[in-house]
């Protein structure tokens, strides 16, 4: 699938400064953030920047040196449906965040009442693993996590306990 993910994408950006507004308002006090699988082109770390944030960038194929600080807000955008180990990639990605830090991920949820097989998000055979409200209140469980908000469709916020 081709994207046009780039800082001269209008939407593209008034969908990143949208989540800048959320996590603005529901994360406060962060100062360091962690773009995790920022892409070849890390437009939400510079729109960040633009903001006032301090911002870095992890991508395994395109910003591969492993981040060694730890971050007030790890935020991980249409990435973690790409994901062959969850339970490692997850454990990676909280080992990153301060305590009383936040984990904010991008990725379309699945309703579980709905067909699976008519979802168009399985269709991009690069999307390998999906996600629902509950499966996230389970991780929130087994990681010490809490969720502090979530459009119920793409977007979840969750604080580390």
């Amino acid at each position: 699938m081709l994207h046009h993910n780039t800082i001269s994408n209008e939407g593209y950006v008034n969908n990143f400064n949208e989540i800048i507004s959320l996590f603005s308002h529901y994360c406060p006090d962060v100062n360091s953030v962690l773009d995790y699988g920022c892409g070849p082109g890390p437009v939400l770390a510079e729109l960040l920047k633009r903001n006032g944030y301090e911002c870095d960038v992890y991508d395994p194929i395109f910003f591969p040196g492993y981040p060694s600080a730890s971050y007030d807000l790890v935020i991980s955008t249409e990435v973690f449906e790409h994901f062959r180990d969850v339970k490692a990639e997850l454990e990676r990605v909280i080992s990153l965040i301060r305590p009383g830090g936040f984990l904010a991920i991008m990725t379309s949820l699945h309703d579980p009442i709905s067909n699976f097989e008519e979802w168009w998000y399985h269709s991009d055979p690069t999307h390998i693993s999906f996600f629902s409200m509950k499966t996230f209140e389970w991780i929130c469980g087994k990681y010490g996590l809490k969720i502090i908000f979530t459009n119920m469709k793409n977007f979840i916020i969750m604080k580390i306990l």
